[in-house]
């Protein structure tokens, strides 16, 4: 990596950004799981965390996802500005070479969308079935 320009047209500073978001997601599920945990404990006090439910992760599984659109949508219109710029029977490779790079964003993003996507449905699935538990039995 020689410059930051180098950097963002590899698709960069996209992906860090997916990472950082796939780790504050990661985190406010893991956080989720506590809060499932304690419940055992003290029923009636978290039940009321439990109703709140959570609506921040799946905006920003989508945020991420989104992200990932953006940073390949650029990295294709980059694409097609450079293949002007070198001779004609370079295209099919330097094409190839490019789509492949400038697809990096929208398979990173992806990459970490869908475990945590299937993680919140998980959660989501045992917060409705313990909420449920408490209800019936208070």
């Amino acid at each position: 990596m020689t410059s930051f320009s180098q950097f963002f047209q590899d698709g960069g500073v996209f992906m860090h950004v997916i990472t950082l978001l796939t780790l504050f997601v990661g985190g406010v599920m893991l956080r989720r799981v506590r809060t499932i945990r304690q419940t055992f404990r003290d029923p009636k006090e978290q039940l009321g965390r439990l109703r709140r439910g959570d609506v921040l992760t799946p905006s920003l599984v989508a945020a991420m996802v989104m992200v990932g659109l953006l940073g390949t949508g650029l990295g294709w219109i980059q694409i097609q500005a450079a293949l002007q710029s070198i001779p004609h029977e370079q295209w099919a490779m330097a094409q190839s070479l490019g789509g492949r790079i400038a697809a990096y964003p929208l398979v990173w993003s992806l990459l970490c969308a869908v475990p945590l996507t299937l993680g919140h449905g998980v959660l989501r699935y045992f917060e409705e079935r313990l909420r449920s538990l408490i209800e019936k039995h208070a």
